[in-house]
C-alpha cells in the first residue's frame, strides 16, 4: 500500500536536500509534471523502481577530486566538506524523514504550472482517502499562488510570447476546472478564486 506518509517519507529519505518537507513532497508528487508519479488502484506511486541512491549519487558526480582541492587550496579558497566528501547538506534530514513527512510547511519556492497532466488534477474517483486529503492539503497551498503569482513568476511570464502566455493561462484554467469538478468547487472559491 502507498499511503501519503508512507510515499512523503521515501522520496524525502532520498532527497532530503531537494524535498525536506511534507508540502515539498507533496508538491512534487502531485503538482510537478513529469516527476514520475501516476495513479494506480486509488494511489499515487512511481512510475519506475527507484535505483535506492536517491541525490547521494547527485552529490558523488560533484564530489571534487584531490586535485581540484589542491588547485582551490592554492588560490586561497576552501571547498564545502559536501563537495569534498560527496555528502548531502542535508543529512541530518535522512533519518527524520518518516516525521517530516506528516508535517506541513511552507511551500518556499513558486508551485509548478498547473499542467492537466499531472495527478493533482486527475483524482481517480477509486482514489484513496488519505490521497484525497493530499491533494485538497497541497491545493490549498499552490492555488493562492497560482492566483498571485510572485514576482519572479510575473518576470518568467513576462518573457512569453502572447501564444506562450495564452497556452500557459489555457492550461491552469483547464487544470483548476478539473480540481473543482473533483475536490469541489469550493476548493477554488475557498482560496480566493
Amino acid at each position: 500500500m502507498a499511503s501519503v506518509d508512507r510515499t512523503l517519507a521515501e522520496l524525502i529519505r532520498a532527497f532530503p536536500c531537494s524535498y525536506p518537507t511534507r508540502t515539498q513532497a507533496l508538491h512534487h508528487v502531485l503538482v510537478v509534471l513529469g516527476a514520475g508519479y501516476e495513479w494506480r488502484g486509488g494511489e499515487v506511486v512511481q512510475r519506475f523502481d527507484s535505483d535506492e541512491l536517491g541525490c547521494l549519487a547527485v552529490h558523488h558526480q560533484f564530489k571534487l577530486s584531490e586535485e581540484q582541492i589542491r588547485h582551490l587550496r592554492e588560490r586561497g579558497s576552501e571547498a564545502t566538506q559536501e563537495r569534498v566528501d560527496g555528502a548531502c547538506p542535508a543529512e541530518h534530514l535522512r533519518p527524520l524523514a518518516a516525521e517530516l513527512a506528516r508535517t506541513p510547511a511552507p511551500l518556499g519556492r513558486d508551485p509548478y504550472p498547473a499542467s492537466t497532466l499531472a495527478p493533482l488534477f486527475n483524482i481517480p474517483q477509486d482514489a484513496a482517502a488519505d490521497w484525497v486529503e493530499a491533494a485538497r492539503e497541497i491545493a490549498s497551498v499552490v492555488v493562492p499562488l497560482w492566483a498571485d503569482p510572485s514576482e519572479c513568476e510575473l518576470a518568467t511570464r513576462s518573457s512569453f510570447t502572447p501564444g506562450q502566455r495564452a497556452y500557459v493561462d489555457g492550461e491552469r484554467d483547464r487544470a483548476l476546472r478539473l480540481l473543482g469538478l473533483r475536490l469541489g468547487p469550493q476548493t477554488l472559491s475557498d482560496e480566493g478564486h
